[in-house]
C-alpha cells in the first residue's frame, strides 16, 4: 500500500514562490476512520486474519497522523504479530508500514533497513508492492540528499509500473522523479516528468492533480526561461483554482508565479495586478513566508520602473516579516532589493549597512548548507555501516539454515558423497558471498571517500579573505566620508558584483573558466582602484581553450594574484604590471601569474594599510589542500611552484583539464 511520507505531504502543498521549486507526487491518502474502530477490527478474532492485519495497518497509519511515537510502537507490534502468525506478505506489509512511519519521524537509517526487510520478505509474485517499496526507499534517499540512488530506485519503480500499466503507480513515480530532478537543478528532465503527470491526470480525470502539477510545471519553465510555456501552464492552473477551488492555497501561489513570468516578460502592470490579488489572499489567510516573497516581487517591479521609494517600502515590509520568522533565504532577497533601492535614492550609508548584512546572511546560509551536507553524508555513511553489518548477519543466518538442511539431508539419505558435494557447494556459496561482500564494502568505502572529498572541497571553497572585504568596505566608507557619492556608488556596485560572483561560484565544485576569470578581473579592478592605480594587469587565454567549456575550481589562483598585488606591488617604486595567463598542455591546464614587483625576498616594508602579515602561508596552505582534492577527484597532476625572476615573481599553477561534456 502506497502511503504519504512527510516529504510528499509537504510537496503536495505546491509552489508558493519562484525561489522554492517543489513538484507534485500523487499518493493514496490514509483512511480518516476513527482509530478505535480500526483497532476493533484487529481485536475481532472472528474476522479473517488477512482483514485483521489490514485493520492493524490502517490503525497504525491513522494513529501516525496524531501521535507518531505511539504509531511507531504499534508498528513494532504489527511486525511481531505478522512474524508469529502471518504470511511472508503480511510480514512485508508490516515492515513497509514501519518504514514509512520511521521516515515520517525522521529516522532515515531505520526506515531504509525496514524497507530492505520488506523487499526481502515480499513474494516475487507481487511486483506492484515491490514498486511501492522501491518508491518509498527513493523518498528516504531523496531526504538524505542522495539523488543518484533515488533516481535509480524511481526508474526501477517506473519500469515495473509501466509493465503493470498501473496508472496510479506511474503518476507517483513520474511525480517523484520530477521532484528529484528539480532538486538536482536538472530542470529539463524535471519538466519531462511533470508533463507525464499532466497527461496521466487527464487520463484518470483528476483536474485538481492537473492544476497542482501545472502550477509547479509553470514555475520550473519560468526558471528555465521558457516564459511562453510557463505563462500557458500557470494560466490554465489559475483558471482551475478560480472556478473550482478559490480557497485553495494553490491560487495565490499560481498568481505569484504568473506575476513573476509577466515581470520577466516586461508586462509590469499585469504582474502588479496578480501580485496585489495574491497579497490580499495571503494577508487574509495568514501566510507569512508567501506574503514576504510577494512583497519582494512587488519591490522588484518597482526597481525595474526605478520607483526606488516604493521598492524600499515593499522590501522593508518583506524584511520585517523575514526577520520575524528568522528565514535566511527571504532575508537575503529582501536585503538585495533594499540595497538597490537605497542606492537609487542616494542613501549610500544605508545601502552599505544593508550590504554588510546581506553578506553575513549569505555566509550564514552557505555555512548552514555545508553543515546540512555533512550531516546527510554522515547519516548515509552510518546507514551503510549498519546495512553492511545487517547483510553479514543475514548471510550468517542463511549459512546456518543451509547447514541444518544439509544435516537433515545426510540423516535422510545416508549418502556421504552427496553430503560432501552439498558441503562443497555451501562452502563455494559462502566464499562467493564473502568475495561479494568484500567487493561491495570496498566500493562503498571508495564512494564515501569521494563524497567526503567533495564536501571537504566545498568547505575549503567557502573560506573567504576577510582582509579584502574589510579594506573594500573601508574604501567605500572613505568615499562616503568625503561625500564623493559617484566614486562610492561605482565602487560599491563593483564590490557587490564581485562578492555576488564569489558567493555564487563558491556553491559549485567547478565553474566555467569564463566565470572564474570574470570574478578575478573584477577583484583585480577593485584592488587597482583601491591602490590608486598603482598597477595595470593583463589576462590572456590560450586560443585553443573554450572558456565556456573548460571547468575549473573557483578562485583557486586568487591567493597568488593577491600576493602579487599586496607584496609584489607594495614594495615597488612606480607603476607595476601583473600578467595572468591560462594555457593548455596536453590534458593539463597551466595558470601563470607574473608580476614585475619587488620579488619574494625583498624586505616587507611600507606595505598597504591593514596588510595581512600571516595571510600568505594560510592562503597557500588552503590552495595546496584544494589542489590535492582536485587531483584525488579528477586524477592528473595538481600543484603550484614559484619562480624568482630578474624583476618580480612567477607562479605556475597546474591542474587537470576538466571539460564540460
Amino acid at each position: 500500500m502506497c502511503r504519504p511520507s512527510k516529504l510528499q505531504r509537504e510537496i503536495l502543498q505546491g509552489l508558493r514562490t519562484w525561489a522554492c521549486i517543489s513538484c507534485v507526487a500523487v499518493i493514496l491518502v490514509a483512511s480518516a476512520q476513527n482509530t478505535d474502530s480500526l483497532l476493533s477490527v484487529w481485536n475481532d478474532k472472528a474476522r479473517p486474519l488477512e482483514d485483521r492485519f489490514t485493520g492493524l495497518e490502517e490503525f497504525c497509519w491513522a494513529l501516525g497522523e496524531t501521535n507518531i511515537d505511539s504509531a511507531l510502537g504499534w508498528s513494532e507490534f504489527f511486525i511481531k504479530e505478522a512474524e508469529r502468525q502471518g504470511s511472508k506478505l503480511d510480514q512485508s506489509d508490516a515492515w513497509n508500514t514501519a518504514g514509512n512511519l520511521r521516515l515520517n519521524a525522521g529516522r532515515h537509517q531505520d526506515a531504509l533497513l525496514a524497507f530492505d526487510r520488506a523487499l526481502l520478505l515480499l513474494p516475487n509474485s507481487d511486483p506492484a508492492k515491490q514498486a511501492t517499496i522501491l518508491n518509498n526507499q527513493a523518498l528516504v534517499h531523496l531526504e538524505l540528499g542522495d539523488h543518484a540512488t533515488a533516481i535509480d530506485l524511481l526508474l526501477r519503480c517506473l519500469s515495473t509500473n509501466e509493465l503493470l500499466k498501473d496508472t496510479s503507480g506511474l503518476i507517483n513515480a513520474h511525480g517523484n522523479l520530477g521532484i528529484t530532478y528539480a532538486m538536482r537543478k536538472d530542470l529539463i528532465r524535471s519538466v519531462e516528468q511533470l508533463e507525464h503527470v499532466v497527461l496521466l491526470a487527464e487520463k484518470v480525470g483528476d483536474p485538481e492533480l492537473k492544476a497542482i502539477t501545472l502550477g509547479n510545471l509553470g514555475a520550473i519553465q519560468s526558471e528555465m526561461g521558457d516564459l511562453p510555456a510557463a505563462r500557458e501552464s500557470l494560466m490554465e492552473a489559475l483558471a482551475y483554482y478560480r472556478i473550482h477551488a478559490p480557497d485553495d492555497t494553490g491560487l495565490p501561489g499560481a498568481m505569484v508565479n504568473l506575476g513573476i513570468v509577466y515581470q520577466r516578460l516586461g508586462e509590469l502592470d499585469r504582474s502588479d495586478s496578480l501580485l496585489r490579488d495574491a497579497l490580499v489572499y495571503q494577508e487574509r489567510t495568514g501566510q507569512p513566508t508567501e506574503l514576504c516573497n510577494t512583497y519582494i516581487n512587488m519591490g522588484g517591479n518597482d526597481l525595474i520602473r526605478r520607483n526606488y521609494s516604493s521598492a524600499r517600502v515593499m522590501c522593508d515590509k518583506a524584511l520585517r516579516i523575514a526577520d520575524g520568522m528568522e528565514v535566511v533565504t527571504e532575508q537575503i532577497a529582501a536585503c538585495q532589493c533594499l540595497v538597490e533601492a537605497n542606492e537609487g535614492l542616494g542613501r549610500y550609508r544605508e545601502a552599505l549597512q544593508l550590504h554588510k548584512r546581506l553578506m553575513a546572511a549569505q555566509d550564514s546560509l552557505m555555512n548552514k548548507e555545508n553543515i546540512e551536507g555533512i550531516t546527510r553524508l554522515e547519516a548515509r555513511f552510518e546507514f551503510r555501516k549498519v546495512q553492511l553489518a545487517d547483510s553479514l548477519a543475514h548471510a550468517a543466518a542463511l549459512a546456518q539454515v543451509e547447514d541444518e538442511r544439509t544435516i537433515a539431508q545426510l540423516r535422510a539419505d545416508k549418502n556421504r558423497n552427496r553430503a560432501l558435494a552439498t558441503g562443497g557447494g555451501a562452502l563455494l556459496l559462502l566464499a562467493s558471498g564473502g568475495v561479494w561482500f568484500y567487493t561491495d564494502r570496498r566500493r562503498r568505502k571508495e564512494r564515501f571517500e569521494k563524497e567526503a572529498a567533495t564536501l571537504e572541497t566545498q568547505a575549503l571553497r567557502s573560506q573567504m579573505n576577510p582582509h579584502f572585504i574589510f579594506n573594500a568596505l573601508n574604501s567605500i566608507n572613505a568615499y562616503v566620508q568625503q561625500n564623493d557619492q559617484e566614486s562610492a556608488s561605482s565602487y560599491l556596485t563593483k564590490f557587490a558584483r564581485v562578492m555576488r560572483s564569489v558567493l555564487e561560484n563558491s556553491r559549485h565544485s567547478e565553474v566555467p573558466l569564463q566565470d572564474d576569470l570574470d570574478t578575478l578581473r573584477g577583484y583585480m579592478e577593485l584592488e587597482r582602484k583601491r591602490s590608486h592605480e598603482k598597477f595595470d594587469f593583463t589576462i590572456t587565454v590560450d586560443p585553443s581553450l573554450d572558456p565556456l567549456s573548460v571547468l575549473v575550481p573557483p578562485l583557486v589562483v586568487q591567493p597568488f594574484v593577491e600576493n602579487a598585488i599586496w607584496h609584489g606591488m607594495a614594495g615597488k617604486e612606480g607603476k607595476g604590471h601583473i600578467t595572468l595567463s591560462v594555457q593548455r598542455q596536453d590534458d593539463q591546464l597551466l595558470w601563470t601569474i607574473e608580476d614585475d614587483g619587488a620579488g619574494r625576498h625583498a624586505p616587507k616594508t611600507g606595505g598597504p594599510e591593514n596588510a595581512p602579515t600571516k595571510k600568505t602561508s594560510l592562503g597557500t596552505a588552503i590552495t595546496r589542500a584544494r589542489l590535492d582534492l582536485v587531483q584525488k577527484q579528477h586524477g592528473g597532476k595538481a600543484g603550484f611552484r614559484y619562480t624568482d625572476r630578474a624583476v618580480g615573481t612567477r607562479v605556475e599553477v597546474e591542474m587537470p583539464l576538466i571539460l564540460n561534456t
